[in-house]
């Protein structure tokens, strides 16, 4: 048995502040007298309480004998006793309660609908939590842990079954919530290219099909040939009436572009070929979680969908906006998601020239093609230079003549490729060299510059640049004619895409290009066209060229001239005409230099008509909540 002696002094020495708690005790009285001699503890307590007009209860492990003479607040000496006697108490609101310490208790809740945030609400709300029994939460796991006096464990547990439980009826509800982009499209739009519609998927059929199951994809297939079928000149009916009607064809079956247009802004990423997968896992779907279900790094479970318990996402045009209908808990999962696709692109702009050199100018600046591997090292030139170092793809200083007789570097300057072939180069400040030495060799007409054209684009979004003639070949059917278009000419194709790494910057090209001409050979009178294809890719530095070249283009001139009247002449006439054939050679190159393009800040308008659509989206939203409540 416990005994303690408390002297009037030493409890007249205690401090008036009380132990912070839940719910304050309401005593009825300021100031109790009490006088006890060897009393039993639970006498000196029910009197207490009874003096000041508060229920209590008294557990039975709760012994101990009471001397001295007490003039202090009732919560002062509830205090004290606690601590003299190693006692815990709890008011609940209606009952006092007194607890020895070896009755605390810790109990582990888990929540399964509800995230701790609404149970730490609840708890505010009905004044139930005790800074002297502090709850540990784990919002990731949903788990709370509390310890304390067995009333006070026994209520926050009540609290959470309900709050659980309203969790799933309130969940039982869906709810509607608009979504405002502002760089990604909502709908689904199209582009052409090359005579054929792109189908390029936006942020509503995304999530359509990730969280749907219906994976609605448009046609993503590249053009083969430069050839096509145009439609019958004839109507339906059979009658002629001599019109070309749009051009009509097929692409080619197993053909898919999706590294063409990738991305949201530039295609979605692609994927309209492949199967559609129903019942795709959501994001916090906690009303059928079981006991085995996982977690993520962000506390979400993944379940299985029941049939009929899809999400609905509807696209807005006018707005540009993302309509979702679905329970309240997965509400966080799509604005997150949204968000993310949501990103502001950057801006690449693409600097193309396209140069024809002669073959003896082209040895003059010096241009050595190199094409170096673990275990190939290829390189291209007059066969007259030093190999190149794998960084020196263009030696704007020239390279050593080997006609003097030094020999020093015999074993280098053999000669290790033949002239010829397709390569590129990367090259970095000499760009600008290359083309201020293109342009004096346009002065002696040893070099051309036939296009410098410049086009910006967005990140991981396909610039096109097109230049081609195209003529069209009736050919006789049965009961119509047929057309059929023939193009010949240059076709760019360039994919940048930004790779940031640390501190560095790099820019990653993926080039296509299709170089085709007419020649003088015809075939059923109808003329050759020559193509020519590269596709390459390149991952080069800001500031940087992406230099292609290495296949030839003949350009043949034939001029005539003579005496008026006597050139006519048959057979006499040849002695009065005169015919010069002169051809020659030319290299054709492709320079590309990319360069980010740094998008000033956004505006005072910019910045208010964001908040305004903010301001917009939320009002719809709780309009949308309220009806569907």
């Amino acid at each position: 048995m416990r005994c303690a002696v408390l002297a009037v002094a030493a409890a007249a020495a205690v401090g008036a502040s009380a132990a912070v708690c839940a719910a304050a005790v309401p005593w009825r009285t300021d100031v109790i007298n009490y006088v006890a001699d060897h009393k039993d503890l639970h006498d000196v307590l029910r009197e207490m309480s009874s003096a000041s007009g508060v229920p209590i209860w008294i557990s039975a492990k709760v012994q101990g004998n009471v001397s001295g003479r007490f003039e202090m607040k009732p919560q002062q000496l509830l205090d004290r006793m606690a601590s003299t006697f190693g006692l815990v108490w709890y008011y609940d609101g209606a009952t006092l309660r007194v607890y020895d310490t070896d009755e605390l208790k810790t109990v582990t809740i888990g929540l399964q609908l509800a995230t701790n945030a609404d149970l730490r609400r609840a708890l505010e709300r009905l004044d139930l939590a005790d800074a002297r029994f502090p709850l540990r939460y784990d919002d990731l796991t949903r788990t709370v842990i509390v310890s304390g006096p067995p009333r006070y464990v026994e209520l926050i547990q009540d609290v959470a079954n309900l709050v659980d439980r309203n969790s799933q009826d309130a969940q039982r509800h869906q709810v509607v919530r608009l979504f405002p982009l502002q760089y990604a499209w909502a709908t689904d739009h199209t582009v052409t290219v090359d005579g054929q519609s792109i189908t390029i998927r936006g942020v509503a059929t995304i999530l359509h099909s990730l969280y749907a199951g219906a994976a609605p994809g448009g046609s993503q297939t590249a053009p083969q040939s430069s050839s096509r079928r145009l439609r019958s000149v004839g109507d339906p009916s059979g009658a002629t009436d001599g019109k070309i009607q749009r051009a009509s064809y097929a692409p080619a079956a197993g053909a898919n572009w999706t590294a063409g247009l990738p991305g949201l802004l530039g295609g979605g990423g692609g994927g309209g070929d492949r199967p559609a997968q129903r019942n795709a896992p959501l994001p916090n779907d906690n009303r059928a979680a079981t006991p085995d279900t996982a977690y993520d790094d962000h506390g979400s479970r993944e379940v299985d969908v029941a049939p009929g318990d899809e999400p609905t996402i509807q696209p807005d045009p006018r707005t540009n906006s993302v309509l979702v209908r679905d329970y309240p808990d997965r509400m966080a999962s799509f604005e997150s998601l949204i968000r993310s696709l949501d990103v502001r692109p950057a801006v690449v702009e693409i600097d193309a020239s396209i140069i024809e050199i002669t073959d003896n100018a082209l040895e003059q600046i010096g241009v050595d093609w190199r094409l170096h591997s673990g275990s190939v090292d290829f390189e291209t030139g007059n066969g007259q230079s030093v190999q190149a170092s794998p960084s020196a793809s263009l030696n704007p200083n020239g390279f050593p003549d080997l006609s003097n007789g030094n020999t020093s570097s015999s074993l280098s300057a053999i000669p290790t490729t033949p002239a010829g072939g397709v390569f590129t180069a990367v090259l970095g400040n000499a760009g600008r060299f290359l083309l201020t030495r293109v342009s004096a060799l346009q002065q002696t007409d040893q070099a051309v510059l036939n296009a410098t054209p410049k086009v910006a684009t967005l990140d991981n979004v396909e610039a096109i640049i097109d230049n081609k003639q195209t003529f069209y070949v009736p050919v006789a059917g049965y009961q119509s004619a047929d057309l059929y278009s023939i193009s010949a000419g240059v076709s760019l194709r360039v994919l940048p895409m930004i790779v940031r790494h640390d501190d560095a910057t790099s820019i990653r090209l993926n080039v296509h290009i299709e170089d085709g001409q007419l020649t003088g050979q015809t075939v059923g009178n109808l003329p050759v066209v020559t193509n020519s294809t590269i596709d390459t890719q390149a991952l080069i530095a800001q500031g940087e060229s992406l230099l292609i070249a290495g296949y030839s283009v003949d350009q043949s001139d034939n001029m005539q001239t003579g005496i008026p009247v006597l050139s006519k002449i048959p057979v006499l006439g040849a002695l009065f005409r005169h015919k010069n054939k002169s051809g020659q050679k030319f290299q054709r190159l492709f320079l590309l230099t990319p360069r980010i393009v740094v998008p000033t800040a956004g505006g005072p308008a910019e910045a208010n008509g964001n908040a305004a659509a903010k301001a917009e989206a939320e009002a719809t939203n709780a309009n949308a909540i309220a009806a569907a409540q």
